[in-house]
């Protein structure tokens, strides 16, 4: 099953509530959301249960995104409190709402080596993925794949992350992994080179973002739409077809849920053109 949707309430929604972002996803043929808490949590339990029911009436799976100023492997053990805290808060409102994952941010290399990073962020993982399991939330603890080099949390750092803590799963941001590998992302099989390196998390539901991306010596500058940019959806859409991943991409695109929906369009036409014989198309033309 492929999940395409904004991350937040649509740019095209009247209203700018959670609730009826969620109507409006639905109503544009779209069946995942985001809710965003990337500023602060601003909800209470009663709305998060009306946003969750809602959701489920509707078929629209939802994540959360916990506050993007987080760093939970800083040489400050007051800067990891507030933001484990954060996280832990985030994912009562996400079991509330009985949303798949929580998204969060690992942080920066501060002063410690690498190895020591990785062993406080691997630790406060942990005391996390503990909270969550002891608290029996329904969501999953995600870890977002970033897309600058001072940032923890490039690919083969966050599978290493989510092996060392079972339950915890990998947030593929392809727009990231692209910016980090300066264009790294062009041909089917660099996506499938991408995803095979889940392989051994045992994912049974994979959880990623897709938007284009300017990018400069191996580091995101900021993100564009996907037509601004030279990151194509085409050869990943071939790729979860053939693999039959089941899969969530969210737009976390400038013009969110318009590009969602040319995500949905790109995907139906490469599904017309498999069930036609036509083989593999990579090439959308600029009409589109």
């Amino acid at each position: 099953m492929i999940y395409l949707g904004p991350a937040g309430v649509p740019l095209s929604c009247k209203g700018r509530t959670t609730l009826e972002g969620v109507q409006h996803v639905q109503e544009l043929g779209l069946n995942s959301m985001e809710i965003q808490f990337v500023r602060g949590i601003r909800m209470d339990e009663e709305y998060a249960m009306e946003v969750g029911e809602l959701a489920k009436n509707l078929g629209v799976k939802l994540g959360v995104h916990s506050p993007y100023y987080t760093n939970i492997c800083s040489d400050d053990e007051k800067t990891i409190e507030k933001s484990m805290d954060k996280i832990a808060m985030s994912g009562y409102f996400a079991d509330i709402m009985k949303a798949d994952v929580v998204v969060a941010h690992t942080g920066f290399y501060t002063s410690m080596s690498k190895e020591k990073t990785m062993e406080k962020a691997i630790g406060s993982v942990t005391m996390l993925r503990d909270y969550f399991t002891d608290n029996k939330f329904s969501c999953k603890l995600g870890l977002e794949v970033m897309g600058k080099q001072q940032t923890i949390g490039d690919l083969d750092e966050i599978v290493k992350i989510c092996k060392a803590v079972p339950g915890v799963v990998p947030i593929v941001d392809f727009a990231h992994i692209h910016a980090r590998t300066n264009g790294g992302l062009k041909t089917k099989e660099d996506f499938h080179a991408v995803l095979k390196k889940l392989d051994g998390l045992k994912l049974k539901h994979i959880h990623s973002y897709f938007t284009g991306v300017k990018y400069l010596n191996g580091n995101e500058l900021n993100h564009v739409p996907i037509k601004k940019g030279d990151l194509d959806f085409t050869p990943l859409v071939e790729v979860i077809l053939e693999n039959d991943y089941n899969i969530t991409v969210t737009s976390v695109s400038p013009i969110v849920e318009h590009d969602a929906m040319y995500m949905k369009i790109l995907l139906e036409r490469v599904l017309e053109r498999r069930q036609l014989g036509l083989g593999e198309v990579y090439k959308v033309p600029e009409e589109a």
